[in-house]
């Protein structure tokens, strides 16, 4: 796996999370229990912290960076799509879907339960009140999260949780 100590910060991962061998998780990177962490996702935290809380999981291709003394911090139990990009100073709650490609910029303070639309772009120090959802570029306010769709979002965290557990167990990199 890609694990890369940075200025002696080294990554920390809880147990029963996976991170597949082809991610890059660099530097002062804190990953919690039962996370997923996908393919080519990359955690770079050679400047700034990162701290994924337990059951969260960051798909394929996605991108978490942190400015110089400054922290990425994504809560509990949310989902970040493929290929979305998350830009430290930020602090994201749980329960919340990141859609894919999204971006998220410098200075975001992300409320319990947002959804952010595929493609949309968060713009710098944005301020999200808990179940919002924002769509756009730049993004903007869409409409309130029900307590419906956040149950789905929980359904598709649940789903990459059980994945961790899976691709643990039975995830063998072979050679055809």
């Amino acid at each position: 796996m890609a694990f890369y100590e940075f200025e002696g910060k080294v990554p920390k991962i809880g147990q029963g999370t996976f991170v597949h061998p082809e991610a890059v998780v660099i530097g002062e990177v804190e990953i919690g229990d039962n996370c997923y962490i996908g393919a080519t996702a990359v955690l770079r935290a050679d400047t700034g912290k990162i701290k994924i809380c337990d059951g969260t999981n960051v798909q394929d291709g996605a991108i978490i960076h942190a400015d110089p003394d400054t922290m990425a911090f994504i809560g509990r139990n949310n989902l970040i799509g493929h290929g979305a990009m998350l830009h430290g100073p930020l602090v994201m709650g749980e329960d919340c879907m990141v859609g894919i490609s999204s971006t998220i910029l410098m200075g975001c303070e992300i409320g319990d339960g947002c959804i952010i639309a595929a493609g949309s772009v968060v713009k710098n120090n944005t301020k999200l009140a808990p179940k919002r959802m924002v769509a756009g570029v730049p993004a903007s306010e869409v409409r309130e999260v029900s307590d419906n769709t956040v149950m789905f979002t929980k359904i598709g965290v649940k789903v990459y949780q059980e994945l961790a557990t899976r691709s643990l167990q039975g995830m063998k990199k072979v050679d055809l």
